[in-house]
Formats: C-alpha cells, sequence, structure tokens
C-alpha cells in the first residue's frame, strides 16, 4: 500500500482544548480514514507543544509548577482520542519525550553546519500568544491582530536563522505546487509575504525570560531553543528523525503524500519557517499544507471573559462524538472559517442524521423485519429505477474520492447524504407497504435489497466521518471485515438472508429545549464570596437567628439573580499546604471548571468523585491561595459540622435549581 502521512498542529497545553481545535484534529482524522479507506497506509500524528511561553505564564497564573499544568492540560488532549473517537497512530510531547529532544538538537546542529544559524543582539515587539515578533506595521492600532494585545518590547542576544537566504527557493517551490498550499487564497497570502521580503528570525530565547522552560540550545546553556523551531520538527521527531529510522524513511523520505493540517494563525511558521528550515538542514519537505480556518461561537469570537468557550469533550457527551464529527466536517468549510451553535447543531442532527441517514436505517429494517421476516430478501428482477439508484450508489466511491483528494470533506459528505436523499425518494415512490397489501413479495424484496445495498454503501463512505454509527450500522447489514472503497464500489455484499433486528434509533432526535447550554460569564451579577474556611458554631448560630428573625431578607428579584444548577465532581485532590481547601474540577452542562471548598476535613477527596453537588454558578472568579475558584459549591452546617447539598436523585448536569 502507498503510505501516507498525516499530522494536526501540536497546540500550546495552556488550557484545555476547545472546539477550534476539535475542527483540526477531526479533519485530520477523517482524511486518514479515508486515505485507509482508499487503500492507502496511513500514518496519523499529534501531540502537544509543552514548551512555549504562553504555558510558563498560565502556571504562574495558577501558582503550579509549569510541568504539572503542562501535563495536566496534555492528559485532556490525549484524551480527546477516546472523546471523539480519533485513530492516530502516534501522541508526542515535546516536553517530556527523548526522542523530540534529540531530533530539535539534530536539526539545530544540521542548519548550523549549513551556516544558517548566528547569534546577535536583537530588539523588537513580541506577542508571546503567537510566540512571534512583529514590526510595526504589521500591528493593527499597536497591537497583535490575533490577540488584540500590546506586544513587549524585548532586547536581548539571541541566536538567529538566515531565513533571507531562502526567499528565491521558497517562492518557486510554492508557487509551482511542489509545496502545495489549500486553498489557493492562502497560497496568494504566503507568496504576497514572501515576496515583500524575508527577515532573519529569532530561533532562541534567554534562559531567563524562558524562566529555565525549554530544550537547551546545543553547546549554550544560557539559550533555550525557540518554541517554532523546537515545535515544527515534532513532525519528523515522531519519526525517528534523530535515528534515520524505518518509519522515518517510510513516512518522510520515502513517502509520496506528506501532508500538515493546521489552522489559518499559524500559516507564516509552516509555510515559510518550516520549509526554510528543512531545506537548510538538508531534509525533504512536506508536500501539501491544508489551512482551515477559526470557528465563533453563534457569531461570536471565543473568550473565556465571554463565557463561550466550547470543550469538545462536554459536546461529544450531550449530543454524541459522532454527531459533533458530522457537524464540524458538514457544517464547517473544510477551509474556511465557521460557527459552532447548539441551534445548528441540533438541526443538522434533526434533519440529516434522524430525518435521512437514520430513518432510512430505520424503516429499511422495520420493513424487512415485517415484510421479509426480519431476513434481507433476493433480488430476482430489477426494473429502470433500480438500475439507476444502484448506479448512483456505485458512482459515489469514485465521487468521494475525487473530493477528499481535493481536501474537499464539506462536498464528500453533502454527495453521501444526498445519495441517502435519493435512497429515501425510491423507497417512498415504490411504497412496499402499498407493495404488501397488494401481495407483490418480488417487488418488495428488490426494493427493501436495493435500498439495503444503497444504504451500505452510503454507510462506508460515511464511516471516516462518523466511525461508530457507521460502523454498527455496517456490522447490522453484515458487512464483513475493515470498510475500504472496494467494498463500496462493489454490488451485492448485502448477502439475501443476512437478519436485521430494529433496535433504538441510530440518531435519536434533538429537544430544541435541550440545545440551551449553560455556561458561566453570561450573566455575571455582583456577589460576595464565602468565606472557603470553616465558621465557629457560634457563627453559625447567629447566622441561624438573624434569617429566622427575618433579618436581611430579599426579594425574588434579587434572589433569582443566583443561578443555582446541578454540578458532577470529575475530580478532587487536596490543595498543597492549605488544611481545610479541597481543588475540585466539576462539570456544569457542557462547562467544566475549578472550583475551591474548604471541606477537607470533613470530606476525603476520594469520596467526592462522581458525585452530583449544588454550585452557585455566576460567581465572579476569586484567587485563593494563587488558585482560581470559578463558582462555589453549597452546604449546610451545625453542630455536628458540614454536609454537601445534593439533589435527591442524579439529575441531567447543569440543571437549573429554583
Amino acid at each position: 500500500m502507498n503510505a501516507y502521512y498525516i499530522t494536526t498542529a501540536i497546540p500550546y497545553v495552556n488550557a484545555r482544548p476547545h472546539v477550534g481545535f476539535a475542527l483540526e484534529i477531526v479533519q485530520a482524522d477523517a482524511l486518514a480514514r479515508y486515505q485507509r479507506l482508499f487503500g492507502r497506509d496511513a500514518r496519523f500524528l499529534t501531540g502537544t507543544d509543552d514548551n512555549s511561553l504562553t504555558n510558563v505564564q498560565a502556571a504562574e497564573r495558577e501558582g503550579v509548577p509549569v510541568a504539572e499544568l503542562v501535563a495536566r492540560n496534555a492528559k485532556s488532549f490525549e484524551a480527546l482520542k477516546d472523546q471523539l473517537n480519533l485513530s492516530h497512530d502516534d501522541f508526542i510531547r515535546t516536553s517530556t519525550e527523548e526522542r523530540h529532544r534529540r531530533g530539535v538538537v539534530k536539526l539545530w546542529r544540521a542548519c548550523e553546519a549549513a551556516g544558517d544559524i548566528y547569534k546577535k543582539r536583537y530588539q523588537g515587539l513580541y506577542c508571546v500568544g503567537c510566540e512571534q515578533f512583529y514590526t510595526p506595521d504589521e500591528l493593527a492600532d499597536g497591537k497583535c491582530p490575533d490577540h488584540g494585545t500590546e506586544p513587549e518590547s524585548i532586547e536581548e542576544e539571541n541566536y538567529f536563522f538566515r531565513l533571507s537566504r531562502y526567499q528565491g527557493q521558497l517562492e518557486q517551490l510554492i508557487e509551482s505546487d511542489a509545496y502545495h498550499i489549500v486553498p489557493k487564497t492562502r497560497k496568494n497570502e504566503v507568496l504576497s509575504f514572501i515576496r515583500s521580503g524575508l527577515q532573519d528570525f529569532s530561533v532562541s530565547r534567554s534562559i531567563q525570560r524562558a524562566k529555565g522552560w525549554g530544550i537547551q540550545v546545543p553547546d549554550d546553556p544560557s539559550q533555550v531553543v525557540y518554541v517554532w523551531f523546537d515545535a515544527l520538527s515534532n513532525y519528523i521527531n515522531a519519526l525517528g528523525y534523530a535515528d534515520q529510522g524505518p518509519l522515518y524513511r517510510k513516512y518522510w523520505t520515502e513517502c509520496p503524500e506528506r501532508v500538515h493540517v493546521i489552522g489559518k494563525g499559524i500559516i507564516r511558521f509552516h509555510a515559510v519557517y518550516w520549509p526554510a528550515m528543512l531545506l537548510s538542514a538538508g531534509v525533504p519537505l512536506p508536500h501539501k499544507l491544508l489551512v482551515h480556518g477559526y470557528i465563533t461561537i453563534n457569531g461570536q469570537k471565543m473568550s473565556k471573559s465571554l463565557g463561550n468557550v466550547v470543550e469538545p469533550e462536554a459536546a461529544a457527551a450531550r449530543y454524541g462524538s459522532d454527531q459533533l464529527r458530522y457537524y464540524l466536517l458538514s457544517e464547517v468549510s473544510t477551509t474556511g472559517d465557521g460557527d459552532y451553535s447548539d441551534a445548528r447543531m441540533a438541526q443538522r442532527i434533526n434533519s440529516d442524521l434522524a430525518n435521512d441517514y437514520g430513518n432510512l436505517a430505520s424503516r429499511i429494517f422495520k420493513m424487512v423485519e415485517s415484510y421479509c421476516g426480519g431476513l434481507v430478501p433476493e433480488v430476482t428482477k430489477m426494473r429502470h429505477d433500480d438500475q439507476e439508484l444502484k448506479s448512483l450508489a456505485l458512482g459515489l466511491g469514485d465521487k468521494v474520492e475525487g473530493l477528499v483528494e481535493q481536501f474537499d470533506l464539506n462536498g464528500a459528505l453533502s454527495a453521501v447524504m444526498d445519495t441517502v436523499k435519493a435512497t429515501n425518494r425510491y423507497v417512498e415512490s415504490n411504497a412496499p407497504w402499498k407493495l404488501f397489501k397488494q401481495g407483490d413479495q418480488e417487488r418488495i424484496d428488490t426494493v427493501l435489497n436495493t435500498a439495503a445495498e444503497t444504504l451500505r454503501v452510503c454507510s462506508l463512505l460515511l464511516y471516516p466521518a462518523m466511525p461508530g454509527k457507521c460502523k454498527q450500522l455496517l456490522d447490522q447489514l453484515g458487512t464483513d471485515g475493515e470498510p475500504s472503497l472496494e467494498q463500496a464500489k462493489t454490488w451485492g455484499l448485502v448477502r439475501p438472508g443476512t437478519r436485521v433486528a430494529v433496535g433504538e434509533p441510530l440518531f435519536p432526535r434533538i429537544d430544541a429545549k435541550t440545545t440551551l447550554r449553560l455556561r458561566s460569564g453570561l450573566e455575571k451579577e455582583g456577589g460576595k464570596r464565602m468565606e472557603e474556611e470553616s465558621k465557629t458554631k457560634e457563627e453559625v448560630k447567629s447566622e441561624k437567628e438573624n434569617v429566622l428573625s427575618g433579618e436581611e431578607l430579599v426579594d425574588i428579584d434579587y434572589f433569582k439573580k443566583v443561578k443555582l444548577r446541578t454540578a458532577d465532581v470529575i475530580s478532587a485532590e487536596k490543595v498543597e499546604g492549605a488544611d481545610k481547601l479541597l481543588r475540585l474540577q466539576i462539570r456544569i452542562g457542557e462547562d467544566t471548571r475549578q472550583i475551591l471548598a474548604g471541606i477537607a476535613q470533613w470530606y476525603p477527596p476520594e469520596s467526592l468523585v462522581g458525585k452530583q453537588i449544588v454550585v452557585v454558578a455566576n460567581l465572579k472568579p476569586a484567587r485563593i491561595r494563587g488558585l482560581e475558584s470559578n463558582g462555589m459549591l453549597l452546604a449546610a452546617q451545625d453542630q455536628e459540622g458540614v454536609v454537601i447539598l445534593t439533589p435527591e436523585r442524579r439529575t441531567e448536569s447543569g440543571s437549573r435549581i429554583k
């Protein structure tokens, strides 16, 4: 089989993954699965960029060691494999793996030997969020065009890479599509940047500014390797570049198609810096760069301050991983910007998956059960409309393959769903329920067999997008072996006599009322945070007397400002150096957050995991012992101690208390 290598960008781990990265990794996963479907030996890599200064700053804000923060958040990215049903073959972390460190050193020495690394003092405007220097004319009103923050003015002595040496070569490679950038608008953007004149760029940072975090520059302990010089090399380091191992030869030097999937915000690093570094080191370049856009949430940019950050774990738990995958691949343009909204998600699930695809499967199985004894019937005679549907189904494989090779995942899914709709129309026009009343069993058999075969073909070609549900359906149809394009181009693989059974709906409809997201920060009101430390018996008694005597009464409108929700405890641990504090990770609907609670003397941490509690969800975040607490659990206290308030029965996470 022809080798095929595909990678995602490796994200910073200063925070948990959001749906923007889910778009990228699901796109890459679908492409890898399609290539395997087409018969290619596809290898798929993802991982995390642990060595960024943004990670260092995030750890400082939390008051935890950098290694702790990085390990915790990297674990969340690794968990996406199960949450989104991903098929990557390897996951690399840049801070912990020797194969990566050795690869970085080797690449550095190769560029150094080529005369492309030198040292000089430099002053410039640096955006830590981008990990990039900007010239004044590249800023928007003096701010980073991507993050909207003012860059720092930095002056220090660093190592530089001679990017200017490769301007002509890069222009020729990209213009000729030897390094093929998709879409063309991004290619033109890169060419414009190159033609404006390339400047050498800094490839190291002082150990002081990096706070000691990162990979040391070879032979210079006062400097660490610039995160982008470090991170980009993960693509070859994961294959064993340092040792020129068999994976490196198979999937890089000898591989006929090497593909990177990235977001538009980091195109300069992948389209200019990375190929120049490879040219300098004498390493083959990637062949293709697929650039996707950004995701907004209900038309707004994702922002923690707006409380609209969507985490893929929560969205997959609410809707299902296949449903989320389908939405990201069909609703969001493969190469453009897109929007995520619960209302649109529900609409897509209900229309495409429940009404069209799921309904087609359900009605075929029900009619086979009702009219054919639950066994797939045999075809005896096909009419024109049967042959027409058969031809449509058998031509679908080539059509989908062509669209996927152009990175048009939207078009590929649309083509399959058009065939699903055509099959529904075919069933409707032939009306087996009427044929049954007429006693025309031969015609019933032909219609249901043809519809089942077309459903099988569509399921094979939807499998890379929705591997869980499609495999379930293919198993029901008795399809053997790993899904393949060859199976989609072959008619008659649903064997007559195969028993099918009507089960639960493949894609349950989404009630519009359940699409309302419960997020913190959308209705932030003032309020005073209770002390996390326990109170004395006298204080408790005094407070109780005040309430009972009618003091400090509030009206209903004031009370309505307090948002009480049910929350599930995901994890709990003691806060180091604080005898009474526990740090809890909780889930409120789709939102995952951290709260601190002074209950350690009454509740061991392990006893809280899995428990459903009641929290005040709209408190302003507060910092306690250097840690952020975003909400407050409710508990009752008397002379016997503290007891957490819990619902009488488990409710849907995020349910409103009223």
